[in-house]
C-alpha cells in the first residue's frame, strides 16, 4: 500500500468509499481505487478484514473479530490490521465515519 502515516481512531467506525471497485482475480481479492485508480490485492487475511469493513465496525471490532478467529502472539493481529486499514484510507478506499 502506501507508506504515509496517519493517526487512525480505532474506535471510529469505518466505511468503504462508495466508488471503490472489488473483483476477485485469480482466487485473490483485488480493489480498484477511484483515487489515482490504483488496484491493491488484498492478499491473505486482508479479504476477511475487507468484508468486515460494513459501516458498523470499528478498527477495535476488527481487530476482536481477527484475533477470535486466528491465533498469533500478542499484538501481532492488532498491529497487522492497523496497517491494513491505514493503508487503505491512504489509498482512498475507506474512511472513518466517526
Amino acid at each position: 500500500m502506501s507508506s504515509a502515516k496517519i493517526y487512525l481512531n480505532m474506535a471510529a467506525l469505518l466505511q468503504r468509499k462508495e466508488r471503490v471497485v472489488q473483483a476477485e482475480v485469480d482466487g485473490e481479492l483485488v480493489l480498484l481505487s477511484p483515487k489515482g485508480m490504483a488496484y491493491y490485492g488484498a492478499v491473505g487475511t486482508g479479504d476477511s478484514i475487507w468484508e468486515l469493513i460494513d459501516g458498523t465496525r470499528s478498527t477495535d471490532d476488527i481487530v476482536e473479530q481477527m484475533e477470535s478467529q486466528y491465533d498469533a502472539e500478542f499484538g501481532v493481529i492488532r498491529e497487522q490490521v492497523t496497517e491494513f486499514i491505514e493503508g487503505l484510507i491512504v489509498a482512498g478506499l475507506l474512511e472513518e465515519t466517526s
